[in-house]
């Protein structure tokens, strides 16, 4: 993959373009400038530098490659995270980083990132088609110098010239002043005469509208009703096509699935910056899952379910719910951070011997938006796809109160049937039904947030 050309092209029109876990390419304008000694005259240009203390992804280099690729953002992510791992070896290894025409990265004797620019390209756009110039230089003092001697040579004498008075311009001077002063009184007058003649052709015009506005009897028939079908999207289970950067290309996402029979829209920026394109809206989890098995099953398998709620507490199995969690990982997509419950049936247990890692515990931490406490895991999963397969087949064979959660340290899903406060009550309720269907060993997991 060419970074240096992604990040070549986002310079032309963003100041900060960072790539994640390694540093950021920054550029100020910098104006026009002339070199005396050469008397080169500079454009105004980008001056283009590097700081290895910005590394946070900010998204805008992976959504430009996922966009020009054609593939997921996530993919887009693991790509750039691949190629950040190669640039890195070659440094440690004392070699140079070349980024085409925006300039060289080395480490030091001190083991700190060295920068030098490139000057081949100017990323101002304002400046484009506008190169350096030298202008030759422009001597004056010579030409100076001839004239004083010429000067000396052959004197200039300068006779003043004797005018008879002309007293006849004295009077018609007078006579113009004269006319102009009586010609503005005269106007003056004339102007405000017009004015109250308007202003009295006014009120008397007032006067007979009135007097006609109540003699009139006014007789309106009632106009026949109309009645307009409306169809208006509600519900709170949102079903996402993709979430944009740049406003256009939603509006874009959202043209292109009408176009196929979807009630697409924008339903505004996520907490990304990112302007989020769905399917449709759903009042039940029931409908939305229905639709998204269809639409994953025809048309996109990376749709996802986003669910608007007032609260950000995780809800018990007893309740459908579906709510967006994050995560401090930078490299996931924020359409993989989901969690599910998906109904309130009891769990269907096989019972037959106690698992072995019953008396395991693992302890989780940094899992927002979910409730402290010990929780039941069948399984545990890397790819959304299995995770999704693995929920299915749980749901065929009766445990439908099963849901997940992501935890960003590990990169992995956690799926689990139930939560509880206590260690006693999880350990009860593994000796009374301690194995589950698909082969599964559950284990406990304590999350302290």
């Amino acid at each position: 993959m060419q970074l240096e050309t992604y990040i070549s092209d986002l310079l032309y029109r963003y100041e900060c373009v960072t790539i994640p876990d390694f540093g950021a390419f920054l550029t100020q304008n910098s104006p026009a400038t002339i070199d005396d000694a050469s008397n080169t005259f500079f454009a105004p240009k980008k001056m283009v530098s590097f700081n290895e203390q910005i590394q946070k992804n900010d998204g805008l280099l992976a959504n430009y490659i996922a966009d020009v690729e054609k593939i997921p953002f996530e993919t887009a992510n693991k790509k750039i995270a691949k190629r950040v791992k190669i640039l890195k070896s070659y440094l440690t290894q004392g070699e140079t980083l070349t980024f085409k025409n925006i300039g060289d990265i080395v480490f030091n004797n001190e083991g700190k990132i060295l920068f030098e620019p490139s000057y081949h390209l100017n990323y101002l756009t304002d400046s484009f088609g506008l190169s350096q110039f030298v202008s030759p230089q422009v001597n004056r003092e010579a030409y100076k110098k001839e004239v004083e001697t010429i000067e000396k040579v052959i004197p200039i004498t300068v006779t003043p010239e004797k005018r008879k008075p002309r007293l006849y311009l004295r009077y018609a001077a007078v006579a113009l002043i004269a006319l102009t002063i009586g010609g503005s009184v005269a106007s003056n007058y004339y102007v405000n005469q017009i004015e109250k003649h308007n202003q009295l052709a006014q009120l008397e015009a007032a006067k007979q509208l009135e007097t006609k506005i109540q003699e009139a009897t006014f007789n309106l028939n009632p106009l026949p009703a109309v009645t307009l079908n409306v169809t208006k999207q509600t519900g709170n289970y949102h079903i996402v096509a993709g979430a944009f950067r740049i406003k256009e290309n939603s509006e874009k996402k959202v043209n292109q699935l009408r176009e196929l029979g979807y009630n697409a829209r924008i339903i505004g920026l996520n907490k990304f910056g990112l302007y989020e394109v769905i399917y449709s809206s759903h009042e039940t989890g029931t409908d939305a899952l229905k639709a998204i098995r269809e639409i994953r099953k025809t048309h996109n398998k990376d749709a996802w379910i986003k669910i608007e709620s007032k609260t950000s507490q995780i809800l018990s199995p007893s309740k459908t719910k579906f709510e967006t969690e994050s995560s401090n990982e930078n490299s996931i997509d924020a359409s993989e951070k989901e969690t599910t419950n998906l109904s309130s049936e009891t769990i269907n247990t096989n019972i037959k011997s106690p698992p072995e890692n019953a008396n395991i515990i693992q302890i989780v931490r940094g899992v927002s938006n979910l409730e402290n406490g010990y929780y039941i895991i069948l399984n545990t999963y890397s790819e959304p796809s299995e995770r999704d397969a693995f929920m299915e087949k749980l749901h065929s064979e009766g445990i439908t109160n099963a849901g997940f959660f992501f935890h960003g340290n590990s990169a992995r899903y956690f799926v689990y049937t139930e939560k509880f406060n206590t260690l006693e009550a999880v350990q009860k309720k593994l000796k009374t039904q301690p194995n589950f269907s698909l082969n599964s060993k559950p284990r406990i997991v304590k999350v302290e947030n």
